[in-house]
């Protein structure tokens, strides 16, 4: 089984949840609702953190393998979230695209002495959930057991890691599954433009590639090269590992020794992959398709996890477009003008490049009308200053909305892990809410002159518009990395 695996979890992830539809809560009172359950100010200024936000220790096993762990004996639950960071599909060859998602589709399927109906019935029987999961950056790991059940659950993630069967029949199901899924694929606009948009704006870089693998690709895919990709890519050095639950410090570290221990220190494939500048910036593509809404996704060049002006760019973020119905876009386009259902911005960001992304859908004749507007808003918000409401209503949004996400063993692991594959020091959520607290109006505006540039937003269109009204629009009609 899979499970999506950003580099950057959404847990753990500064800007706020993120989600295509319509919030049934607005802005203001979901804004009450977090500073009543986290005891927070409606003010940006903000006092020091007098506890820790989460007891998060760090340590070393015998072995020399670093994990993060939480302690929790509340509940008899385990949780443990790993992640190879550099083995993701960006190393997949072009004519092996969706080696990775297929590795983490199969690796499940049997392993050591057991078929894949042994395997899957010993995780059932024991209520043990285990999945993997690939990005473009990482391929990783979920595993979520009760205390009781904790060595039978290290033991099957053991044989998953070091013995996979990868049987041709498992394998060949697999495949079929994600055929299925690229062809249902084909009849989704959004899906679409996101291809479109991966392969113009990463053109010559391996992100380009379609990280799902393409209906032939998938079909070349063998147990040979399932097994390679297990022996060359997950090592030790690349590791990052969380636990948390019911466990003790030495439980912890015998867990990461018995599971981990074995694997090669390094990878042993030795390709690297370049950063990444996005490319076509200010081009606008449109790809015909006979549908009653058109799909637009726009891209512009975003900052570093490890900028100084990350927090503040999280903030201009959120008040632009990643709020909701908070949100200046939803404003503008959805409540007084009743263009669209919903319109967003998120920041993406990955090893390689960091981007933000623009979606909306509208009515083909209306398409071009959204577009002016939303570069409207994007040059307003670099022209003049949010206002104090504005500013401290986004801070206490961020602020307040991580803790209402912590409600689980598992979304906490994939917050500690999130952290590691940052690099972020061990206390850094004591210290995160004072970040935010100290944006400014000022920081937001010269964030977003620097970033919010549309006549550098390459756009990407799906549908059948009838009233664009941008010149040298280029039409495209293969779409490609599928077949």
């Amino acid at each position: 089984m899979t499970h999506s695996f950003p580099r950057h979890c959404p847990l753990y992830a500064d800007n706020p949840w993120i989600t295509r539809t319509s919030r049934v809560m607005t802005q203001a009172v979901f804004v009450l609702l977090v500073c009543l359950i986290s005891n927070i100010s409606l003010s940006p200024a903000q006092a020091a953190p007098r506890t820790k936000f989460l007891d998060i220790q760090s340590h070393t096993t015998d072995k020399g393998l670093s994990f993060w762990l939480v302690e929790d004996h509340s509940l008899p639950i385990v949780a443990l979230e790993f992640a190879f960071d550099g083995a993701g599909a960006a190393l997949d060859p072009a004519d092996k695209q969706g080696l990775s998602r297929l590795a983490s589709n199969t690796m499940d399927e049997g392993a050591g002495d057991l078929s894949a109906e042994a395997f899957q019935n010993e995780l059932r029987t024991q209520s043990i959930s285990l999945s993997f999961s690939s990005s473009r950056d990482t391929f990783g790991g979920s595993l979520k057991t009760r205390a009781t059940t904790l060595e039978q659950a290290e033991e099957l993630l053991h044989l998953a890691l070091t013995q996979p069967r990868f049987e041709d029949k498992d394998i060949q199901r697999m495949k079929d599954a994600n055929i299925a899924r690229i062809r249902e694929s084909l009849s989704d606009p959004e899906w679409i433009a996101a291809r479109f948009v991966n392969d113009l704006a990463f053109a010559g870089h391996p992100y380009a590639l379609n990280s799902g693998g393409t209906l032939s690709t998938l079909q070349a895919l063998s147990s040979k090269d399932l097994k390679a990709f297990v022996t060359t890519r997950l090592a030790r050095k690349n590791l990052k590992i969380a636990l948390v639950g019911d466990l003790s410090v030495a439980q912890a570290s015998a867990l990461v020794d018995k599971v981990f221990g074995g694997l090669p220190e390094a990878p042993a494939t030795t390709t690297s992959v370049a950063d990444l500048t996005l490319q076509h910036s200010g081009q606008t593509y449109l790809y015909d398709l006979d549908i009653p809404q058109t799909v637009i996704q726009g891209v512009l060049p975003a900052l570093n996890r490890k900028d100084p002006d990350y927090y503040a760019f999280q903030v201009m973020n959120q008040i632009l477009g990643a709020g909701g119905f908070g949100s200046r876009l939803t404003e503008e386009i959805r409540e007084k003008r009743g263009l669209t259902y919903g319109i967003y911005t998120y920041l993406t960001q990955m090893t390689h490049v960091d981007y933000l992304t623009l979606g909306v859908s509208t009515a083909n004749e209306n398409a071009g009308e959204v577009l002016r507007l939303a570069a409207t808003e994007l040059s307003k918000m670099a022209t003049s200053d949010v206002s104090e409401k504005e500013l401290s209503e986004a801070i206490s949004y961020i602020n307040g909305s991580l803790p209402l996400t912590l409600t689980s063993t598992s979304n906490i692991a994939e917050l500690l892990l999130g952290m590691q594959l940052d690099d972020l020091p061990v206390d850094y959520l004591d210290h995160r809410a004072a970040h935010f607290d100290a944006v400014t109006a000022a920081d937001v505006r010269r964030v977003a002159q620097k970033y919010l540039k549309p006549e550098s937003m390459m756009t990407m269109i799906v549908g059948a518009p009838t009233r664009l009204t941008e010149k040298n629009v280029t039409k495209l009609s293969v779409l490609p990395n599928v077949q």
